[in-house]
């Protein structure tokens, strides 16, 4: 699998639900899989934001994936936050 930059929540929701699709994973299979609904995930997927750092970490033992932080790479741009 690919590794991917994520720099706002709505890329996290982006990279969740391409991770779950290509796992064959419905929304409600995967949630089943920690005890998420699949409203929860849905809302992961689409805003994740508003749905709270336990529901996210609980997606991603679900996808078999983790976070990972470093420091950015020589890049000149601004943050996008």
């Amino acid at each position: 699998m690919k590794d991917y930059a994520i720099k706002t929540p709505q890329q996290l929701g982006a990279v969740l639900e391409g991770y779950r699709k290509s796992q064959g994973l419905t929304q409600k299979a995967a949630g089943s899989k920690v005890g998420l609904a699949q409203s929860v995930v849905s809302l992961l997927e689409k805003s994740p934001q508003r749905a709270g750092l336990p529901r996210v970490f609980k997606l991603l033992a679900a996808l078999d994936l983790e976070i990972v932080v470093r420091p950015r790479g020589t890049s000149a741009r601004k943050s996008e936050w």
